[in-house]
């Protein structure tokens, strides 16, 4: 099984590399923003929950059902963030900035945090699987890139925007020294049992969303539906 460095080491590469290379693909870019904002212009400010359903959408070099799930997953986010952009606008951005090979394999999971700053957005991003339930917990909306069985990487990999519901407190954010934001900070006053009384609800999963009492429930129903999906990379927004 390959690891998950080496995922995103892949995704890292590819996705710069699409971007050097970005001139020859500018016609097939205009071309494919034209098609995806006359489809778009009446569905804007709804949730993409069945990206398989999204045929006529194109993304790259492939159709955005095919692989379109980590910009499908951005959208999400945005709307649920108070910010919402453009669907065709956010297409033809990732093509030129993290497309992996012009969206043959959809987008790098990195490229999302970048964006997400862009627009004055507070982000959290962690590869550390020990981080991800914890960043999770803490933040306002989550994009979660995992694979979808550890066992397999020919299972290949999905994007998802994942909505956090808050029923108890949860710990404060740190900072550093130097004024940047770290992960929470450890707070005896907030328990285990607390900590799970959050609640999930997954955008654009098994073609639909998904809601979940706590992080351990979400994490053995996303994926193939084999209870071995596994994180790879996890993007946290807090809400301004």
């Amino acid at each position: 099984m390959a690891t998950h460095p080496f995922i995103l080491l892949f995704y890292a590469v590819s996705g710069f590399l699409n971007t050097m290379i970005g001139i020859f693909h500018k016609k097939t870019t205009e071309k494919n923003y034209n098609i995806n904002k006359s489809y778009t212009s009446s569905r804007e400010n709804v949730f993409i929950e069945d990206q398989n359903k999204e045929k006529e959408l194109r993304y790259g070099s492939k159709s955005f059902a095919h692989s379109g799930c980590g910009t499908a997953a951005v959208y999400n986010a945005l709307l649920l963030l108070g910010k919402p952009q453009p669907l065709a606008e956010i297409i033809r951005h990732f093509e030129g900035h993290g497309a992996s090979f012009f969206a043959a394999f959809g987008t790098a999971p990195q490229a999302a945090a970048k964006y997400l700053r862009n627009l004055g957005l507070f982000v959290e991003k962690t590869s550390n699987r020990k981080k991800f339930k914890e960043l999770a917990e803490c933040s306002d909306v989550i994009i979660f890139t995992v694979m979808n069985n550890r066992r397999s990487i020919r299972r290949m990999l999905h994007t998802m925007c994942i909505e956090r519901i808050q029923e108890s407190p949860c710990a404060s954010l740190a900072s550093a020294p130097d004024g940047s934001s770290v992960f929470p900070a450890s707070n005896p006053n907030i328990t285990d049992n607390r900590r799970k009384s959050n609640r999930f609800i997954v955008h654009n999963s098994h073609g639909r969303s998904e809601n979940y009492v706590n992080y351990d429930e979400m994490m053995s129903h996303l994926g193939d539906g084999s209870g071995l999906a596994d994180g790879v990379y996890m993007v946290g927004v807090k809400k301004v």
